[in-house]
């Protein structure tokens, strides 16, 4: 999985068994997530107060 954020930077993500978003980054980083590319295509999402992110499938 990879997310992009509202600048249009992308990064490689992974979430855990609770649906907790992962970004493999180097650096802390604060990033809006309002989108992710799944299967090829970038979709709506958003991650709620706990760190688990949420994706529009009905795009």
């Amino acid at each position: 999985m990879y997310v992009v954020n509202t600048d249009g930077t992308i990064w490689s993500a992974f979430t855990g068994d609770d649906g907790v978003l992962w970004i493999d980054v180097e650096d802390d980083v604060e990033v809006v997530v309002n989108g992710a590319i799944v299967d090829g295509q970038i979709r709506g999402a958003e991650v709620d107060d706990h760190g688990r992110i949420w994706i529009d499938y009905d795009d």
